[in-house]
């Protein structure tokens, strides 16, 4: 699958784009909503993996327009303090809590695009 993690962090960023690489998944980050719109209207990626908390374009905003201008993509919120509802009203398909294992993470991915192709 071809994922977009999209975290303000850059440690984040490299931690979970190197995990994603290994499980098998391209890769590609950005560091704001923003750039995560810009990478999705020339990439078209099956999931995004966002932030809540990021400048210029939170994951809230960014869910709501991926969702309204790419339904099919899932979506994957991941905050350490923002509850699950918030990321689900804004189009997020799952959430995750930080700080979460990347088994978790895997097996998220896996189960939401199950769901998604059944």
């Amino acid at each position: 699958m071809k994922l977009l993690v999209v975290d303000d962090n850059p440690d984040i960023l490299e931690l979970l784009s190197s995990a994603l690489r290994l499980c098998g998944h391209a890769v590609d980050t950005a560091r704001d909503g923003v750039d995560a719109v810009n990478l999705q209207l020339n990439n078209r990626y099956d999931i995004i993996l966002t932030d809540a908390d990021m400048p210029r374009m939170d994951g809230f905003k960014l869910c709501q327009f991926i969702k309204r201008q790419f339904p099919d993509i899932l979506l994957i919120g991941m905050s350490g303090t923002w509850d699950e509802k918030t990321f689900r009203d804004a189009g997020a398909d799952l959430c995750l809590c930080k700080p979460f294992r990347i088994g978790d993470l895997q097996h998220a991915i896996m189960e939401a695009h199950s769901a998604k192709t059944t």
